[in-house]
Order: C-alpha cells, then sequence, then structure tokens
C-alpha cells in the first residue's frame, strides 16, 4: 500500500535477436530489404471483421504469429528453400548493456520504488523496508547483498528530529534571555505564551491552506519562533511603564502603553511579511514553489503574534503586579547604562558614526567582491555521503569508462579505513560516470567529511576520459562559465571553437579551456553518390535503412510468448560491424537482383 511504480535497474528483459551473416547473404543473393520485410509480414494478428453463425457473433481473427524460436528460424525467405538460419543466427539472449553499476566493486542491480501521491513517506518506506528485509531471509536470497543507498523516508525522519530539537533548544534559549531581561516569571509566561498560539494558528491556516507539515514548514516555525516574542515584549514594557507611572488605574495605563506603541508593532512586523510576500505572490518557479511552504509558515506566525500581542498579552499584562525596577547595581541596570552611555557618543559624534557604517559595510562588501565566499549550492562536508562525478568528456566504449571507474574505485578501497568509507555504488554509461562513497557514521569517524574530501583529492588518480572531483558541474555560479558559438556551418564553427580555445588559453586565471568539439563523439559520415545510386535502381531512404539495419539493427514485431512479449531485433553480428572496410562490403541488391556493395554507390570518412 502506497507504492505506486517498482522499476528493476540492471535486469533487462531478454530479447529474441536475428544477427545476419553478410557474407552468406551475399552468397545466396539475399537482399537485407527482402529478409525485414519477410519477418515483418510472417508475424502479425489483425482482426478481420464478425460472421454469423448458428444465431451467434463471431470475431474473425487471422493469425500468423510465431509460436517458437524454432519456427523463427525455420522461416523459409526463397523459393530455393533457403531458411533463415542459414544466414543469420537466432537466440533469446539478454540485450547488450549500455550502462553498468557497482557495489563495492560487485556487478549490482537497482530497485527504484517510488510512492502514491499524497501517501506518507516515512510510513511507506517503512513498510518497503520490512518487505524487503523479509525478502532478504529468503532462501533463494543467500548470498546476495540487498543494500539501501538512499532511503528517503530516513533522510526526512532525521531532518524532522533535527528541526524539532533545534526548534525546542531555541524556545529554551529564547526563553531563558526573556527572563533574564524581564526579571520577572509571570511576565516572561505572559510573554512566552506569544509562542504556541501562534504556532498552533499557523498550523491551522496550513491545513486549510492545503499545505503539509514538512521540513520547508518546519523550518519556517522554526524561524518564527524567535520572532514571535517580538511584538508581545515592545507591548509589554510600554504596559507596564505605562503602569508604573499611573498605579490606581492598571485598565486606562494598558490601553495607553498599548496606543503607544501599537504603529510601531504593527510597521515593524509588516515590514518583516513583505519580504516574504513575493514569494507567495510573486511568479511560481521551482524554488519560490518550495520556498512558499516557508513564506507562508512565518507570514501566518507573524500575523498571530500581533494579534496575540495586541489583545491576550495586554489582558494578562493589566492583572498582574508590575516588574519591580533593577536595583542599581545590577546586570540589567549596567548594561542600560553603558547602552545610555554609547546612545549619547553616537549622537555627539555623528561624522565618526558615519565613517562607522561605511566600514562595516564595506567589510560586509568586500569578501563578496573579492571572491573570498565560495559558492556552494549543494556543499558535500556537511554530511557522511559524497558524491563524486567523473565529469566524463565526450562518448568511450563502456569497457573503457568501466575500466576508468575501476581504477578509482581501487584507489578507494586501497585506502578504505584511512577515508573511514563504508561501501561505494558506481553508475556508468558511455558519456557520464558517478560514484557515491558512503562514509561510516560519525560516532565511527576518526576524520571529518571535510578532511576526507581533502585526503581523496590529494592522490587522485588520474583518467584519460575525465576529470573526477567533488564538485559538481559550474552551472548558476561558481568558478566556471561556457561560451556558445550559434552559426550555419558546423565545419567553420569548429575552425572557430579552435581559434576561441587558443585564445582564451593565454588569459591569466583560466584553468581549463575545453571546447565541445574537442569532447565531442567521432563519426563515421556516410556521403551517398545520387547518381550511382539511381542507375542502380535504389533510392537514398533505401540505403541508410539497411545501413541501419546492419549498424544499429532495427525492432521488429514483438514475439508472444507464455512469459509475455519478447521484443523482436533484426541486426548484424558484432563482428560484422567493426571497421569502415566491412561498412564499405555491405552488400545491396539492384531491382534486378544483381549484388552490388555500399563502397560502389558511397564514400564514408570518419568526422569530428
Amino acid at each position: 500500500e502506497g507504492v505506486s511504480r517498482v522499476d528493476l535497474q540492471g535486469v533487462d528483459p531478454r530479447e529474441i535477436r536475428i544477427l545476419l551473416k553478410p557474407d552468406l547473404l551475399a552468397a545466396y543473393g539475399v537482399d537485407i530489404a527482402t529478409v525485414r520485410e519477410l519477418l515483418l509480414r510472417s508475424n502479425f494478428a489483425v482482426s478481420a471483421g464478425k460472421i454469423t453463425a448458428g444465431g451467434e457473433r463471431f470475431s474473425v481473427r487471422p493469425s500468423g504469429e510465431f509460436s517458437s524460436v524454432e519456427e523463427i528460424r525455420d522461416l523459409t525467405i526463397n523459393a530455393g528453400g533457403l531458411r533463415l538460419r542459414d544466414v543469420a543466427d537466432v537466440e533469446l539472449r539478454t540485450p547488450d548493456r549500455d550502462y553498468g553499476r557497482h557495489l563495492d566493486r560487485d556487478y549490482a542491480i537497482g530497485v527504484a520504488i517510488s510512492k502514491t501521491t499524497g501517501s506518507n513517506l516515512v510510513d511507506v518506506t517503512d513498510r518497503v523496508i520490512a518487505e524487503v528485509e523479509k525478502i532478504g531471509e529468503l532462501p533463494q536470497m543467500q548470498g546476495i547483498n540487498i543494500f539501501s543507498l538512499d532511503n528517503q523516508g530516513d533522510s526526512v525522519r532525521e531532518s524532522l528530529g533535527d528541526l524539532l530539537g533545534a526548534g525546542a533548544l531555541g524556545g529554551l534559549l529564547a526563553i531563558v534571555v526573556l527572563y533574564l531581561f524581564l526579571r520577572q516569571v509571570t511576565t516572561t509566561l505572559i510573554v512566552t505564551a506569544a509562542v504556541p498560539f501562534s504556532l498552533l494558528i499557523t498550523l491551522g491556516a496550513l491545513y486549510f491552506a492545503g499545505l503539509t507539515l514538512n521540513i520547508l514548514s518546519m523550518m519556517g516555525l522554526m524561524l518564527a519562533v524567535g520572532m514571535l516574542v517580538d511584538n508581545a515584549v515592545v507591548i509589554t514594557e510600554s504596559v507596564f511603564r505605562h503602569r508604573a507611572e499611573s498605579p490606581e488605574r492598571p485598565f486606562s495605563a494598558t490601553i495607553k502603553g498599548v496606543r503607544e506603541v501599537g504603529l510601531a508593532v504593527i510597521a515593524g512586523t509588516a515590514t518583516t511579511i513583505i519580504v516574504f510576500a513575493p514569494i507567495v505572490f510573486g511568479a511560481q518557479t521551482d524554488i519560490t514553489i518550495f520556498l512558499t511552504h516557508v513564506a507562508v509558515t512565518i507570514i501566518v506566525a507573524l500575523l498571530a503574534s500581533l494579534l496575540i500581542a495586541q489583545t491576550l498579552v495586554p489582558m494578562l499584562a493589566a492583572r498582574i503586579a508590575v516588574p519591580p525596577r533593577p536595583k542599581a547595581g545590577a546586570l540589567i541596570s549596567r548594561l542600560t547604562n553603558r547602552y545610555v552611555r554609547s546612545l549619547k557618543w553616537i549622537v555627539g559624534h555623528r561624522w565618526w558614526t558615519a565613517l562607522g557604517i561605511v566600514l562595516i559595510c564595506v567589510i560586509g562588501i568586500l569578501p563578496m567582491a573579492l571572491q573570498l565566499v565560495k559558492f556552494d549550492m549543494f556543499p558535500q562536508d556537511v554530511g557522511r555521503r559524497l558524491y563524486m562525478p567523473y565529469h566524463v568528456e565526450g562518448q568511450y566504449a563502456l569497457e573503457r569508462v568501466e575500466a576508468a571507474v575501476d581504477k578509482i574505485e581501487e584507489y578507494l578501497y586501497s585506502r578504505q579505513e584511512e577515508f573511514n568509507i563504508r561501501s561505494i555504488y558506481s553508475y556508468f554509461n558511455q558519456g557520464e560516470a558517478a560514484s557515491t562513497i558512503l562514509l561510516t557514521d560519525d560516532d565511527e569517524a576518526t576524520l571529518s567529511t571535510k578532511e576526507i574530501i581533502e585526503r581523496i583529492e590529494e592522490d587522485l588518480p588520474e583518467i584519460a576520459i575525465g576529470k573526477p572531483s567533488f564538485q559538481f558541474d559550474q552551472q548558476g555560479g561558481g568558478d566556471g562559465f561556457s561560451i556558445q558559438i550559434s552559426g550555419d556551418s558546423t565545419e567553420r564553427l569548429n575552425e572557430i571553437s579552435v581559434d576561441i580555445v587558443r585564445a582564451l588559453l593565454i588569459v591569466e586565471g583560466f584553468k581549463d579551456v575545453l571546447s565541445d568539439r574537442e569532447s565531442g563523439e567521432r563519426e563515421v559520415r556516410i556521403s551517398i553518390d545520387r547518381t550511382r545510386a539511381a542507375i542502380a535502381g535504389l533510392t537514398t531512404a533505401e540505403i541508410a535503412a539497411a545501413v541501419s539495419i546492419a549498424m544499429r539493427g532495427e525492432s521488429l514485431r514483438e514475439f508472444r510468448a507464455e512469459s509475455g512479449e519478447v521484443e523482436v531485433r533484426l541486426a548484424f553480428r558484432d563482428d560484422d560491424k567493426q571497421s569502415i572496410e566491412q561498412l564499405a562490403d555491405l552488400p545491396l541488391y539492384k531491382p534486378n537482383g544483381q549484388l552490388i556493395t555500399l563502397g560502389t554507390i558511397a564514400v564514408s570518412y570518419t568526422h569530428l
């Protein structure tokens, strides 16, 4: 219950591969297009209408579907009795993978589980983990390590616990600070009452607004705790000051005290609210949609605290005794006297005061202007999990990418204890690779995460296909930027890019200057001679289709097996598509049946 989708990654369903042999096709005079059309026509199921018999209506469905792999092998492809098995290998096999994943240097299979909309993430996660543990106890799972890589339920539970702990500690410290300044338990409790009442009102508003109590909304509540008592403190201080001046009229003095600071309190609350208002009512982006939970929480909490400060707090303050004035030698008195002396000096030395303000602003701006403060949207040194992308430059054979991953993993495991590594998970394909390094828990750690990052990078081996690091792609800030050149001619753009890279390399301050031309995938272009193709009676589309089947393969109609539908794919064997020479020898047939090769009507060349 609560699970909407389960994706199995790393185990691809088997498929039927029909691997043509070009030398036998040429020897028997069989065209690729003929084989393709015959396979399509021989595996079909259509609805041909309805007939009436015996007063009943029946659907007519001619069926020509293959019933077994052996039947596909025995398919007759010409009048001489030549069968498909004579010119192709037909086998049920696992498709070639274009990706890979490692867990502790062993091949791994991933299972991604998604929850349904509206279900509780933590609750669903707990049930899934419990079910996975039961599966792990089955006899069939002996020797298989089940590893939870990314449990969002635990992350949410941990984050909520940290927020609750920080909020409770912050609220307790706020009460202590209030007591130190207010010097009376009763007054402190009156002011503190603004916090729970405001939070209850905020929770009700979140419910009616359709918002949930999540990490962002709880963060908003935690930020609001410190601001909720501000209005109550100002109102209480004004009320007690007027009551001390008119002790015989407590209620009228209370009203007078509220009126004196009421407008200032409203203005102060409004200036804080207006900062968050654009997030709620402005243009909606990916960031503002998330921050809405924080903004709504703070706005409602501040409005609730303003209401309580103007109503409940004065009502209670009018009915308790006025706190005694602090003694002459008390801490509060000394702080007040020093503040008064400082204020007199500031008022009497306005130019020195202005200079001090300017210096403070300059000191605050300089670190940003000099780029002393680094821009990092996703700092990695705050947890016990590291993400290391390899920044692969271009497209490479999967075996070469895996060799690079193996090299990095070998280095990490050679110093596993030193780096506090608990486990390593790597994912890679032909154009990217990344490793997730799980560190030991804090109570078992001998190094901080920051120290581990520095030690790993210190001796990290170099790889030819990329530059592994703990830095994400430089986008939207940081130390890097990109330049795009657009135009109509790809060849001219490649020439210009070389000149631009050469010019930028001599600019002081640049570390790496790379061009997509250098890291792009190399390709073989086939230029068809239209005149020769027309003389041979072939169109460019027919030639391109033959090349596509030979090099990439083509999916045909699915084969219906007892276990479900199985994909059928027509292609050449890997040994027959390894070189440009083999591509040039690709057999083609004229309409009269005469055999020619691709090299007689087209020219192939390597291109970047």
